[in-house]
């Protein structure tokens, strides 16, 4: 019995070693090959391009694509390290109590990887000497705040429309738009 379990296995081995060798005519024990399948590689690319109106598949993007797109998400990037440079820049004011109280914020550009989220700072407080004799404590706080609260307001409607740009230049990229100039 373990000389047919031998035998079995041998021919089974020899009969699937073919798999490994070349596939000329004539290699293969037993088996005929009535097709041939052909590979082609294509420089710069995977496949060519194709009609989507002819119902294939979908075109996959070659190289050239890719680094052409690499380079417009560089362009991209440059364009909001400016951005970020100019609005770090800019000083906004917020005020309060009829102007009496003026804050000057700054905008926090992303620090990546370790603070991924912009922010605001307040830069510099001044305060009308007047309103600073007559006002309690209180409403010095809580105007204060408010103060805080409307520069920072108006420094996120600032970045909004600077950002505008690169999201009118993203959605070119992504075929849904002009790009800006």
């Amino acid at each position: 019995m373990t000389k047919l379990t031998t035998l079995a296995t041998i021919l089974l081995t020899a009969s699937s070693a073919t798999a490994f060798s070349t596939s000329r005519p004539g290699n293969a024990i037993g088996q005929q090959h009535t097709s041939q399948t052909s590979t082609t590689l294509n420089l710069f690319g995977s496949k060519p391009k194709s009609d989507d109106s002819a119902g294939g598949p979908p075109a996959q993007p070659g190289m050239m694509d890719q680094l052409a797109m690499f380079k417009k998400a560089q362009e991209l990037a440059s364009k909001k390290n400016a951005i970020d440079k100019e609005l770090a820049e800019e000083k906004i004011i917020g005020t309060a109590a009829d102007g009496n109280i003026k804050i000057t914020v700054q905008y926090i550009p992303p620090q990546l990887p370790a603070n991924p989220s912009p922010g605001f700072e307040s830069d510099g407080v001044e305060i009308d000497a007047d309103y600073l004799e007559s006002v309690s404590a209180e409403d010095l706080s809580a105007s204060l705040v408010d103060a805080i609260r409307d520069g920072e307001s108006k420094a996120s409607e600032i970045v909004q429309q600077k950002y505008k740009v690169l999201e009118e230049d993203m959605k070119a990229i992504m075929g849904g738009g002009a790009p800006s100039s």
